[in-house]
């Protein structure tokens, strides 16, 4: 039995299907005849579209062949309701695949119609896979800007031109302006919870209206009432939004690198001085020494009763005072040789501490806060010195008296550790003995505490202090391979951090 559905073809009405051909024939879209899931006729557009040179390619084959695997039982589904149920099938968006393979995306419609009586299934396409490549990459495009949008540690904001009402925000810029980004759309930059310096707001504000393109404007920001100036950079650019005029804004938060930049500074700086301190305490170093010997020589050689006698011996008291001094400009300077070994910290301190204490005075009292600690690996003579310096700094901050607290314990260091402080310390990760020297005195202002550490530096009045001895202690600590930072306020009292590093042997 000859198989009906493959010669439909020679069914058709020759001069019926030879009117359609003149109607459809060359017509800019596929159009295809079929019957039972089979090709009866193809105009130009749909032979060469499914890769054949002739129709007679691919008349009598299955429309199934030449859809995609995904849509076939869609397609099928069509089929049935127009070949069997004389039912038109809706505008379809499908995949075809031509004689190589290749698939091509189409939307379709296909309907009953009748050619010389005989009834089959008109199908109607349109190549639209550049559209369809042009919406993908567009929706590609908009997914890679919203994850970017999103995961961008800067703050970015598109606002109404004309009123700086905010259309949109990252998490970084609601972050930074403390607002909830699912509460912000439709608040105006005048209206965010965030401080600006008048004379910048207003330079900024008129800029985005005036012109909508800014560069790397610098500002300062205060956000929930804190008492800190931040500083920020931002960059906008005019974009076009649903026809509506607006800006791009670009906030960055500087403020970390501005302090990262001043800490370099600051570091320069110390070194640079104690450079030439270093250098200066060597060569009078060796002027005292001269002067020291030549000086008792003279002693030894003058007989005792002579009333230069006592002016000889001013000279080598002057000596030992001025040679006292160049160790400590050596120390800064970080030059002096140390006697570095393991002790117990806390036995040093108490034994250092007891005898440092009849120098504070009767209304000063210690109080004592020592830890289970494993041994340091310092110079225990400098160490003493540093505990001097620090308690007698402790007692002159309380002219009136009060309670020095001196504690100690074990602490982790990592690269966290010292981030929120303004010393500019680079830690090395590990295990450190962190002991404090805190008092309840006047406290410093920010201004004072960032200039504790430099030589020559001081609050007391004058005569009444070299301001070596703190840059002493930083150097000393910095030599031990160890950290110092400096907590205090204005009225909230002084503590003062100094961190060793623990003895190998005692770690693991």
């Amino acid at each position: 039995m000859p198989d009906e559905e493959a010669t439909q073809a020679e069914a058709l009405p020759s001069e019926s299907l030879s009117w359609y051909h003149e109607v459809f024939g060359q017509a800019p879209v596929m159009v295809a005849l079929h019957r039972h899931g089979r090709y009866l006729y193809l105009n130009r557009a749909a032979h060469e579209g499914l890769g054949a040179d002739s129709p007679e390619q691919l008349l009598g084959r299955s429309v199934l062949e030449f859809t995609s695997p995904d849509d076939r039982s869609a397609v099928q589904s069509q089929l049935d309701d127009v070949t069997r149920k004389g039912v038109a099938a809706p505008l379809r968006q499908l995949r075809f695949r031509r004689l190589d393979g290749t698939l091509f995306d189409v939307e379709v419609i296909t309907v009953p119609v009748s050619i010389g009586g005989v009834p089959v299934a008109q199908s109607m396409a349109m190549d639209v896979s550049e559209r369809f490549r042009a919406a993908r990459a567009i929706a590609q495009s908009e997914e890679k800007f919203a994850t970017a949008f999103d995961a961008s540690p800067d703050g970015i904001v598109f606002l109404r031109r004309d009123d700086l009402a905010i259309l949109t925000a990252n998490p970084a810029f609601c972050a930074l302006t403390g607002w909830d980004c699912a509460s912000i759309a439709g608040t105006t930059l005048r209206e965010l919870n965030i401080s600006l310096r008048t004379r910048e707001q207003r330079e900024l504000f008129a800029r985005i209206v005036r012109d909508g393109r800014v560069r790397d404007f610098a500002l300062q920001y205060l956000v929930k009432a804190s008492p800190e100036w931040r500083h920020a950079l931002v960059s906008t650019e005019p974009v076009d939004v649903e026809g509506e005029r607006c800006v791009l804004a670009i906030v960055r938060d500087v403020t970390e690198d501005r302090l990262l930049q001043a800490r370099l500074r600051q570091a320069q700086k110390m070194d640079a001085v104690g450079q030439l301190a270093g250098g200066i305490a060597h060569d009078f170093n060796n002027l005292l020494t001269v002067i020291r010997a030549n000086a008792e020589l003279v002693i030894d050689d003058l007989p005792p009763t002579l009333p230069s006698q006592d002016d000889l011996v001013s000279i080598v008291v002057a000596c030992d005072r001025a040679a006292a001094l160049t160790r400590q400009l050596l120390a800064f300077s970080r030059t002096q040789t140390l006697d570095i070994r393991s002790f117990d910290l806390n036995e040093a301190l108490r034994t250092a501490g007891h005898m440092i204490a009849r120098m504070l005075g009767g209304a000063i009292a210690i109080e004592w806060r020592l830890g289970e600690l494993p041994l340091v690996l310092a110079d225990r003579g400098q160490v003493e010195q540093i505990l001097m310096n620090l308690l007698l700094n402790a007692r002159d901050a309380m002219p009136e008296g009060g309670v020095i607290t001196l504690e100690t314990t074990l602490e982790t260091v990592t690269d966290e550790t010292f981030r929120e402080q303004v010393t500019g310390i680079i830690a090395r990760p590990g295990q450190y003995v962190r002991w404090t020297v805190a008092d309840r005195g006047m406290g410093m202002s920010p201004e004072t505490r960032a200039r504790v550490f430099e030589p020559f530096f001081t609050t007391k009045q004058p005569g009444s202090g070299t301001g070596l001895g703190l840059a002493t202690v930083f150097g000393i600590v910095k030599q031990s391979h160890g950290y110092i930072w400096i907590d205090s306020g204005v009225g909230s009292g002084t503590s003062v951090h100094v961190y060793l590093p623990v003895a190998e042997s005692t770690t693991g």
